[in-house]
């Protein structure tokens, strides 16, 4: 075979007088020569065959997402089995190219997954084809030039990629194809479910979710909004859940997208007893109808529960849509179904940890007493998973949420995801976490491109790798509004989405929508802390709020439980000594607040106490000053290596002269109108505070 492949190869470049230029941007590919030109400069760059040969993999497969572990198989002997030998050749290529990972033009990388290419390839003779011309095929013509050694190396990497990707298999058994396809699944609709069985509707499709994602030859997505209705999609997995007969009926339907076709549709009844056994049909159904071959390993992985508890997953499942809602009612019922799960099965470790998520963020929006239980919920779950799993990726997620409940453990919590981050093949997790220290601490550029490691899609349930709620941190404050809103759609009385809502509302000088978004947050928070710093700052810019916001905050001028946000509204309005008294005070719930939401606070501050130096030195105080800062700039410095992520301009910069970044480093602040208010305004602000 590979005798016949260099023959083809020199045949064919003999037939061909002119040879045709593959164009990546402003820069020429020459693959028999491993060479770069520019187009810009003229000037040439020679690259290392390997580099040549990965490079011209990421162009054959360009609308992918190829990992280090599958380009490992394909040009390095199976004696290396270091991710850091693929991770050189991609810093080679950059430094080709031109390319920064962190700003990307040519090659972006996708945390945990691996890596793809960015500008469409043009395939170019006596003249320029336009990257519009749909009768182009660019690989097919790039390959009759490449040379032999490469021709061979594409074909045994063709090999590994049908391998590595399952097979599909035909009715005669022959293997029709090897691209990977594209699964949607949709949420399920309800119909006649009783209220304390909605869940069914949420969770059912999320469970069948990471099942599916585990299938070989498939990329398995979330629908999370209209931009997700790709015409890339070829299958769509939908359907209902029913109340009929006194049982929960299943009804799923696989769609062809591609044909409009229904593949299969069936209905199943549902029993908190067999809910294994649907799943497990369900997923088998999919697999035949896509003509996927599951040997017993595969199948064995994919319907890994965490439990062979039944009862114990049907309640985890309801326990995590609970969690999902995110209020104090809410948090309540997920703590009892997740308590229910564990004495189902004392064994569970995805019990535990979602008991531990959701106790540490009922935490954030609770007062001493709330808080201090939480905190031992979170300090029981640790202790049983270092009894389960101790070391696992699980008791690590677990321990961070540890310290972040205390307070005021922030440095202790960047070391440890530093520490696991430069560890390498960190889970995502720890990279969002991080991000929210560096959005925090106003390095927003740096937390926007910690974020775009993580892939968008994720399950239904919140996790630890909940990104869905994390990009929003570095969102401009004119997106706030859409951005909460599509998040509203599937979280109707999540609080901190509310209190977002009104507070953008706020912002952009719209104050009745602010206050009516108020009112549903005091209706769902039984608690107060986020009604508080919601209110402080609609009444700071409106010099009033909603009655009933107004009542509650009189009635709790002095209540320590609030010096946080009370604070914030001093600081609104230019009371710097009474503000820093109020900010002396935090007790340790009130501290991890500071660190939760300063970011927010800070955008209605006026810019003169942003620089003046008696708050400089009360944030040095509180551990979120310059210092903190600094800690985390050398944190991202010292993990390039690993994340690829560099320091931007003005951090380095900030970071040379010791001084603090006051704004955000990310925003073009000229282009963003905030409030007026505090040194420019009156104590009494009224409606006309903009």
């Amino acid at each position: 075979m590979s005798s016949e492949l260099n023959e083809t190869a020199r045949d064919e470049d003999a037939q061909n007088e002119v040879k045709p230029s593959l164009i990546l941007l402003d820069w020429e590919v020459v693959a028999e020569t491993c060479t770069l030109n520019s187009k810009v400069t003229g000037s040439s760059v020679r690259i290392t065959p390997r580099g040549m040969e990965v490079l011209m993999y990421l162009i054959a497969n360009r609308e992918q997402v190829t990992s280090a572990n599958l380009l490992l198989d394909l040009f390095w002997s199976k004696s290396v089995r270091s991710d850091h030998a693929v991770h050189n050749v991609i810093a080679e290529l950059r430094s080709a190219l031109g390319d920064r990972a962190s700003d990307p033009r040519y090659i972006k990388t996708y945390h945990k997954l691996g890596y793809a290419l960015l500008p469409k390839p043009k395939y170019c003779s006596e003249e320029i084809v336009s990257e519009d011309n749909p009768s182009v095929d660019v690989l097919s013509k790039s390959r009759k030039h490449v040379h032999a050694y490469l021709a061979v190396t594409l074909s045994v990497a063709f090999v590994f990629l049908s391998v590595a990707m399952g097979l599909r298999i035909s009715n005669s058994g022959a293997v029709i194809e090897t691209e990977q396809l594209t699964l949607l699944v949709l949420p399920f609709e309800d119909v006649n479910v009783e209220e304390n069985n909605l869940y069914l509707s949420k969770q059912f499709p999320g469970s069948l979710f990471s099942r599916l994602k585990k299938m070989p030859g498939s990329q398995v997505q979330v629908f999370q909004g209209d931009e997700d209705k790709s015409p890339f999609v070829d299958y769509v997995l939908g359907g209902s859940i029913q109340l009929g007969s006194g049982a929960h009926r299943v009804q799923v339907d696989l769609t062809d997208a591609q044909n409009n076709v229904i593949l299969f549709s069936e209905q199943f009844i549902l029993g908190s007893e067999d809910i294994f056994e649907v799943q497990d049909r369900i997923v088998h159904r999919v697999a035949t109808a896509l003509r996927i071959i599951l040997d017993e390993e595969l199948r064995e992985n994919m319907l890994d529960w965490g439990t062979t508890n039944a009862f114990a997953y049907d309640a985890f499942l309801k326990a995590e849509f609970y969690s999902n809602v995110s209020n104090h009612a809410s948090f309540t019922q997920a703590i009892a179904n997740y308590q229910l799960s564990i004495n189902h099965d004392p064994d569970f470790v995805s019990a535990y940890v979602g008991l531990a998520t959701v106790a540490t963020r009922a935490a954030l929006y609770s007062r001493t007493d709330t808080n201090i239980s939480m905190r031992e919920l979170v300090d029981y779950s640790l202790r049983e998973l270092l009894r389960l799993e101790p070391g696992s990726v699980n008791t690590s997620a677990v321990q961070l949420l540890s310290l972040r409940v205390e307070g005021d453990n922030q440095k202790i919590i960047e070391e440890r995801l530093r520490e696991m981050i430069l560890a390498g093949n960190s889970p995502s997790f720890t990279f969002a976490h991080y991000s929210t220290l560096l959005s925090g601490a106003k390095l927003f550029r740096e937390s926007s491109q910690f974020l775009n490691t993580i892939p968008n899609k994720v399950a239904f349930k919140v996790s630890p790798d909940a990104t869905w709620d994390y990009r929003g941190y570095v969102a401009l404050p004119e997106d706030i509004i859409s951005i909460k809103k599509k998040q509203l759609l599937d979280r109707p009385d999540h609080l901190g989405i509310l209190a977002a809502l009104s507070r953008a509302y706020a912002f952009n000088g719209d104050c009745e929508r602010a206050k009516s978004y108020l009112r549903r947050v005091m209706q769902l928070d039984s608690e107060g802390p986020i009604t508080m710093f919601t209110q402080v700052i609609i009444s700071s810019l409106f010099g009033s709020s909603t009655s009933e916001g107004d009542l509650f905050e009189v009635s709790n001028m002095d209540n320590p439980e609030f010096n946080f946000s009370l604070g914030v509204k001093l600081f609104i309005r230019g009371d710097i000594p009474a503000g820093i008294e109020k900010w002396r005070q935090l007790n340790a719930a009130e501290t991890r607040r500071l660190f939760a939401w300063i970011r927010v606070a800070e955008l209605y501050f006026p810019v003169e106490l942003l620089t003046d130096e008696r708050y400089e030195r009360l944030l040095e105080d509180l551990n979120v000053g310059k210092t903190w800062q600094h800690q985390l700039m050398v944190g991202v410095i010292e993990m390039s290596s690993i994340t690829e992520i560099e320091l931007s301009k003005s951090s380095t910069e900030s970071l040379s002269k010791n001084e603090r970044i006051v704004r955000n480093n990310l925003w073009d602040h000229s282009k963003i109108h905030y409030p007026t208010t505090g040194f420019s305004s009156s104590p009494n602000c009224n409606n006309n505070c903009y």
